[in-house]
């Protein structure tokens, strides 16, 4: 079976519904004549015996996710064929074939011929042809190791210490291992089709709050009954590069005038003829723009952008190219096509000519200067519009250097300078520029194993894409990009309608849609959504504040007292000379604000640092860091990361403490000095474990959680993964734990510590364990979704069984994603009020659900966690602990590079 980590679209998930249900031909029956030499025969094989696609004996395919893509359709149209005499002869499948489980999700255009081919209808005498062969069915490789070894880790359970039995559940982990034998028998006898059955949608729909009309960007597909084919596509010689295949298979696109192609399986409404099943193709280099051949759109990355509609913002350097974002999915409603309108800032600016500036800039230390600002940064070739991450500069290298390749079956040396003249006709003028480094790694056909390879980009043919640090933090720049970008929900509608009536009124496209049977429907979709009643929020001195429609309450923050104040009384502020008055309107302004919020501030300890020096900052801060002092406040007159990672790796880790770092520029603004003031006093409240306003809970003994990750820039390979849970009953106080993972690490292993660990603390603070739990989830990819629940939920149980007594908390387990799937028991909601632009729902997908919560109290208590973010006055977007560990792994994957001390779990440091 596919691993669901490779590569998505295209149908690649077809491996994974229909399991490649036969085998090859014999070795004499299969062999196609090819031509030696330079050319390649894509072969289509055809089958000795027809086979029949459907039949009520088949086994179902077990645990079927969303799946989605251009193949999607072509899935819907072989489910709605009729029986139609004539037509192709397909055997009906075996009564005793094995189930297919552990199906992971699939996309692309596949998925539709998937659907498609499982239920079209058995029609006598026609064509017969070879179904893919098969796939050895195997577990993904980060699904854990099956629930057997679940089952068996369950009656593991030790006595004594909770840790060590985590440890010995660790262990047998660690030594259990699944192997998966290859069926008896001849490996190229034919097996038959699996059918595939989608599961019924679950309807789980709450009631409460006002109905309102709404519209989203989602558009029917309408789909008429159809027929679809299915080829297995062979090369001889074998082809390991894609986009290879596509090319030549392409050269004989005139008996494939509408087709859906992965690289191996290939899919076409109409029967191909005898003499389309063996052909010849000339191998060519392959450097074509990718683009949509009916609408003209270049394609970068996933999306497609209108090169010809880009708008030119001159005073900044800067183009912003429109586009689009599409896909296809089955939802309750029938196949919908998801549209959404998205933006690709670039920067006119080549990338010879930013290093020219930079070495005028930098002189000798240009090197260094252009390493940090280039490497890791996403460039586009303007030849053909692909992009590349930079990894490195080599200034040993020139277009003048030489590459190996083939030309005419013989391996010769090419320079870069007659590379991109003789292919794109393209003459470079500087001989002695630097060469770009980019490394990728492919999977090579036959292998599990990935090849690394290094790509060399010639500067000058490059363009900058995004906007640098410099750049974001320039405001009338952001201003004016945001004119473009940020466009409101009737502009993005307008944008949807324009890109309806570009399909509509294309011929080409209208008839490319009618080869498979499709049609676009001319307007989005119309939903009726609920808005729920504002949350009375709750502040010190038993102040109640209703809640207001826009969710926000920046006035009553700073107008009444907090919650909890914990009083700041020893503490120092770091600031350089030329600061000086910095400082002491800041400390003024601070005990002015101070007293409405109900928090007393003592004169703190005023230190003068002789330069602005990142090592002046760490020395000074090891001299006063006390064991009885509460907070350190360090003013820097620049925002500078180097800076500000030293002075948060020394607080957070080495000498723990909570800290404050402030850019003096922000507080130079007379006019905003109040404001900004108190937001930064209500922070420190915060990280010294104090409360600012809290609101009603439902729930006497709950804990909830959440989990996010961030990759970590100085650890290759490695990600931070936070973990966040509240130990009070109000939900206000935040343990906090953060561990580091390696690429292709179990997620399990890590957080299955951080959870026990968060039940000793919620013991030792309220000498119980929580009635409760609801974990929140964010940074879960669709290929993941098994994982958690086959493994990560379960092994989370089996830790809840490590603590004494009969311990069955009622558990809710919801992650957050963006695309929409929808077999699952899933909402959205839109938490936060936005002044710019369209708001973006969140979507919520329960995995698993002890709990004994109704739709609407699902709903509800997780639009309150959106309440309880303190570095906002106000709704956010997400529940707070997402939030919160988003914030955590954000900061020890940019700035610290390590765990934070356990000193500070049980506060919000990282605020």
């Amino acid at each position: 079976m596919a691993d669901p980590s490779r590569g998505r679209g295209r149908g690649l998930a077809l491996l994974q519904a229909l399991k490649k249900s036969q085998a090859m031909e014999s070795s004499d029956e299969a062999s196609p004549n090819s031509t030696p030499g330079p050319s390649t025969a894509p072969s289509v094989a055809t089958s000795a015996e027809p086979q029949s696609l459907v039949s009520g004996t088949s086994s179902m395919l077990s645990g079927a996710t969303s799946i989605g893509g251009r193949g999607k359709i072509a899935a819907m149209l072989l489910a709605k064929a009729q029986q139609k005499p004539g037509g192709p002869v397909f055997s009906p499948a075996s009564d005793t074939s094995s189930m297919l489980s552990g199906a992971t999700s699939i996309g692309g255009r596949g998925k539709i011929a998937a659907m498609l081919l499982a239920k079209a209808q058995q029609k006598p005498g026609g064509p017969v042809f070879s179904p893919a062969s098969d796939v050895s069915p195997s577990l993904p490789k980060s699904a854990g190791r099956g629930l057997k070894l679940l089952q068996s880790l369950q009656a593991s359970k030790a006595a004594g210490d909770a840790a060590k039995a985590v440890e010995r559940v660790t262990e047998k982990m660690a030594e259990a291992s699944v192997s998966v034998s290859k069926p008896p028998g001849d490996e190229r006898t034919r097996k038959p089709f699996r059918e595939v059955s989608d599961a019924p949608p679950v309807v789980r729909t709450g009631t409460s709050g006002t109905p309102v009309e709404v519209t989203a960007n989602f558009i029917y597909l309408n789909v008429e009954e159809n027929n679809a084919y299915e080829y297995e596509v062979r090369y001889d010689p074998e082809q390991d590069f894609k986009n290879l295949r596509f090319k030549l298979l392409s050269e004989h696109r005139q008996y494939f005038k509408d087709k859906s192609f992965d690289g191996t399986t290939l899919y076409v409404p109409h029967k191909l003829p005898e003499e389309a099943l063996n052909l010849v193709s000339t191998n060519p280099f392959d450097n074509s723009k990718v683009k949509i051949t009916d609408l003209q759109l270049v394609r970068i990355g996933r999306n497609h952008f209108n090169e010809k509609a880009g708008i030119p913002i001159p005073q900044h350097r800067l183009e912003v190219w429109p586009g689009y974002v599409t896909a296809v999915d089955e939802y309750q409603g029938g196949l919908m096509l998801t549209l959404d309108s998205t933006h690709k800032v670039l920067r006119t600016q080549s990338v010879l000519s930013f290093i020219k500036e930079t070495v005028q800039a930098e002189g000798a230390g240009w090197k260094k200067a252009m390493a940090e600002r280039l490497v890791g940064c996403s460039v586009m070739t303007t030849y053909n519009k692909k992009m590349f991450r930079v990894d490195s500069i080599d200034d040993t290298k020139s277009p003048r250097s030489t590459f190996e390749k083939e030309e005419n079956g013989k391996k010769v040396q090419v320079s870069y300078i007659n590379y991109y003249k003789d292919n794109y006709g393209i003459e470079i003028k500087d001989y002695d520029q630097p060469l770009l480094i980019s490394r990728d790694s492919k999977l090579m056909s036959g292998s599990e194993k990935k090849i690394d390879f290094m790509i060399c980009l010639v500067p000058e043919l490059c363009q900058l894409t995004g906007l640098t640090d410099d750049q974001r933090s320039n405001f009338k720049l952001m201003k004016d990009v945001a004119a473009h970008t940020k466009i409101t929900p009737n502009q993005r509608h307008a944008a949807f309608k324009k890109y309806i009536e570009a399909v509509m009124n294309n011929e080409t496209a209208r008839s490319r849609l009618a080869g498979w049977g499709l049609s676009i429907a001319p307007e989005t979709i119309n939903l009726t959504a609920r808005t729920l009643q504002p949350e009375t929020l709750y502040f010190g001195n038993n102040v109640k504040v209703p809640g207001k429609p826009n969710a926000e309450w920046n006035a009553e923050v700073t107008r009444n007292h907090v919650i909890q104040a914990i009083d700041i009384v020893k503490w120092v502020v770091l600031y350089t000379d030329r600061d000086k008055q910095v400082a002491r309107d800041f400390l003024e302004t601070m005990k002015r604000s101070c007293r409405p919020m109900g928090i007393n501030v003592a004169e703190p300890e005023m230190i003068r640092l002789p330069n602005d020096r990142t090592d002046s900052y760490v020395l000074t801060l090891k001299k006063v860091i006390t064991s009885d002092l509460q907070i350190v406040v360090a003013i820097c007159p620049s925002a500078r990361d180097d800076r500000y990672g030293a002075i948060k790796k020394i607080c957070c880790a080495d000498n723990p403490i909570p800290s404050q770092v402030i850019n003096a520029r922000t507080l130079m603004n007379q006019n905003k000095i109040r404001s900004i003031t108190q937001k930064i006093l209500l922070q420190m409240n915060c990280k010294i474990g104090g409360t600012l306003w809290n609101i009603n809970i439902p729930f006497k003994s709950a804990m909830v959680i959440g989990i996010d990750s961030h990759h970590d820039a100085s650890r290759k390979k490695q990600s931070v993964c936070a973990f966040v849970a509240s130990y009070n009953q109000a939900l206000t106080h935040w343990y906090s734990r953060v561990v580091f993972q390696s690429k292709g690490q179990e997620v399990v292993d890590s957080l299955k510590e951080c959870f026990v660990d968060s039940l000793k603390h919620y013991i030792k603070v309220n000498s119980q364990l929580p009635e409760r739990i609801i974990i929140y989830r964010d940074g879960v990819g669709d290929g993941e979704f098994k994982v958690i629940q086959k493994f990560e939920i379960p092994q989370m149980e089996i830790c809840l069984s490590l603590f004494e007594g009969e311990y069955k908390p009622r558990l809710t387990y919801i992650v957050l994603i963006l695309k929409l799937l929808y077999s699952r028991y899933d909402f959205l909601i839109v938490s936060q009020k936005v002044n710019q632009g369209t708001v973006t729902p969140t979507h919520y997908v329960v995995l698993h659900d002890s709990s004994d919560m109704t739709p609407d109290q699902c709903q509800r208590i997780t639009y309150k966690m959106c309440h309880l973010y303190y570095n906002w006055p106000g709704t956010v977007r997400v529940p707070a602990p997402c939030q919160y560990a988003h914030k955590l792994a954000y900061l020890v994957g940019n700035s610290i590079h390590q765990t934070p001390s356990a000193v500070l779990q049980d506060k919000l440091f990282f605020l």
